[in-house]
């Protein structure tokens, strides 16, 4: 028989606090996205001042806050300290984030369809076409799958895809790049008997051997051809390229390798990130509540909103002294590279990293996340400096990102008409740089690099 009974155990675990919490939390955030937790934070916590950089430098912080606000008159209005106050954008009107909206390629093609004189049965074929389309603009599915899918003919289905390819962007909801500049001609009022038209459908494949090639194998006159080489260049292969939304990407160097007086140093860029400092006027108030009636709860908010404010920063001083600790080390280990170039890279773990700054890996791990450096030689993403390595002849030992290097310079020299095979490679990278690396390594190195087989070369 079962007994329940209660028992105490002592047990050690790991608790995070808040302070440990929103350390982490900063670290592995990047700059852009650091400035934005920054002004977000300053906005709900009165606390915390940002500084700016135009003030003029004359001008106290102090007076500068007092212009803002006068703490008596705050005090007077002690009710926007309240619980129920509301700060931050989260119920504000903005401009900015209607004209921000971008249509896409479904919202386009539907806003037609609906304009079009299609049935309402015909709407909903047309509408699940346009939702299978890929970023190109091209139809995922085969006819006979819609047809399936709606129990319709073939036919029908194909009327009302033709129907869609004429809308805007022309060509959209084509099966290739054939018959997408197909439509696109068509729509252009060049007949099927036109030369423009005769090459892409007759001759596609050919079109990148020239006008001469055409001129002498099908006699045509190169005239005709230069006009309709032109009209072909006009059209789009990809109608959807304008509809697909590719965020901008904006990348801030958190650190800076620079040589100075023949020796390298490391400077972390804190004027890339807001200035963040507690505001004069408020711990001020905080240190003369008494003097004052205050309800209970807004004391509490005070009191909680100055411990947040101390623990945002200390997390960013605890940011850059990790930040500096570990592009140091990285400095250090790497300065061949920053002196020589990328053959000279040398195989780095978090585990070296680790060794050198008494940092955990996990907390390199995060540093290095989303972080950028400033060199001589370009900017870098901290973990472009880690990689594994391979054994060279003797003790030396050199880097996986040095591999794809000598992979690429190798098939870079090559003989277009008998490319190097994989097999190839490792017998050239074993003879010449004394590196042993395995076929199936040398592949993959290859199709990271984007570089197609040798076969596929040939062909090429």
């Amino acid at each position: 028989m079962i007994e329940l009974k209660q028992e105490l155990k002592l047990a050690p675990h790991l608790i995070l606090t808040p302070q440990l919490k929103l350390i982490l939390k900063v670290y592995q955030l990047s700059t852009v996205e650091l400035n934005e937790l920054i002004v977000k934070e300053a906005q709900s916590n009165p606390f915390l001042e940002i500084e700016y950089k135009d003030l003029p430098q004359d001008i106290s912080s102090e007076k500068n806050s007092q212009e803002i606000l006068d703490i008596e008159e705050f005090l007077s209005k002690a009710y926007l300290l309240r619980e129920d106050a509301t700060y931050g954008e989260e119920d504000e009107f903005s401009w900015e984030k209607i004209l921000r909206s971008q249509e896409t390629l479904f919202d386009h093609l539907i806003w037609q369809i609906r304009m079009k004189d299609f049935s309402e049965f015909e709407r909903k074929v047309a509408e699940f076409i346009v939702s299978n389309l890929d970023e190109k603009g091209y139809l995922t599915l085969t006819i006979e799958e819609i047809s399936k899918e709606f129990n319709i003919s073939v036919e029908k289905v194909e009327k009302i895809r033709r129907k869609i390819m004429f809308l805007d962007p022309v060509g959209v909801a084509s099966r290739d790049v054939k018959e997408c500049l197909c439509v696109q001609l068509e729509f252009m009022e060049y007949p099927p008997d036109s030369l423009p038209y005769l090459l892409i459908q007759k001759h596609f494949e050919e079109l990148d051997k020239g006008i001469d090639y055409f001129s002498q194998t099908y006699g045509y006159k190169k005239e005709d051809l230069e006009e309709a080489f032109n009209i072909i260049k006009r059209l789009d292969p990809f109608p959807a390229r304008n509809y697909f939304d590719v965020s901008s990407v904006y990348i801030e160097p958190d650190l800076l390798f620079y040589k100075e007086d023949s020796e390298w140093k490391v400077e972390v860029l804190k004027d890339k990130i807001i200035k963040v400092r507690l505001n004069p006027n408020y711990e001020r108030l905080l240190n003369t509540l008494k003097k004052y009636k205050l309800e209970k709860k807004e004391k509490k908010f005070l009191k909680e909103k100055f411990k947040d404010a101390q623990l945002l920063l200390k997390a960013l001083d605890s940011r850059y002294t990790s930040l500096y600790k570990v592009g140091k080390a990285i400095l250090d280990y790497q300065v061949e590279f920053l002196e020589k170039g990328y053959k000279y890279l040398k195989p780095m773990t978090l585990k070296v990293i680790a060794e050198t700054t008494g940092l955990h890996e996990s907390t390199i791990s995060r540093i290095v996340n989303s972080k950028y450096v400033q060199t001589p030689l370009g900017l870098f993403p901290l973990k472009f400096f880690f990689s594994t390595g391979y054994k060279k002849e003797g003790e030396e030992v050199v880097s996986a990102k040095v591999v794809k290097e000598y992979i690429k310079e190798l098939i870079s020299k090559e003989d277009p008409k008998k490319p190097l095979s994989d097999s190839a490679i490792c017998k050239v990278l074993k003879e010449k740089y004394g590196i042993d690396i395995a076929r199936r390594t040398v592949a993959k190195y290859r199709e990271e690099l984007g570089i197609p087989s040798s076969r596929e070369r040939k062909k090429l």
